[in-house]
């Protein structure tokens, strides 16, 4: 299993690079232009990933800032964004490659952003935090192509075969 885990933090970092690149293709207007998906626009909702990454890896690893919120747009710009996106993927490949298989096993204990104490097994908060980012990674796919961007395939099995071309 942490083979699955390393392969998806890998993909994650080629897929948000794939995206990031259409991303710059946008005006300041369209990246923050008010949308009735998740977050608002699409720049608040790639806010949103970075900063739900972030919380999660802390979660992970017992480390890091605290995250107050999941809701902000502390990187207006684009290029902050671009660099805390890649601090990010570091951390989760960085975590990913160290993780103990029988870690796996366990329970990860945390707190929500609402202050809820929560008890889930590590592997599944594992699979929420890949699948999170898949989430809202195909919600700005979606949003490029209604400001006229046909934007690169971002699937994991392209990932896959890229890596065997």
């Amino acid at each position: 299993m942490k083979t699955i885990f390393t392969t998806l933090a890998r993909y994650n970092r080629w897929a948000n690079a794939r995206l990031y690149a259409e991303l710059g293709k946008l005006t300041p207007e369209q990246l923050t232009a008010p949308s009735e998906v998740n977050f608002g626009s699409i720049l608040a909702i790639a806010n949103h990933l970075v900063l739900a990454d972030r919380l999660w890896l802390n979660r992970f690893t017992g480390g890091g800032a605290p995250v107050p919120t999941i809701d902000a747009v502390p990187y207006p710009d684009l290029a902050d964004l671009a660099a805390a996106r890649s601090i990010e993927e570091e951390r989760a490949e960085a975590f990913a490659r160290g993780l103990d298989p029988a870690r796996l096993e366990s329970t990860l204990r945390y707190t929500t952003t609402e202050g809820t104490a929560m008890a889930t097994p590590l592997a599944l908060c594992l699979t929420h935090f890949f699948n999170h980012q898949t989430h809202h990674r195909g919600q700005i796919h979606g949003l490029l192509g209604a400001c006229g961007i046909k934007a690169a395939d971002i699937d994991l099995i392209g990932y896959m075969r890229e890596l065997t071309e």
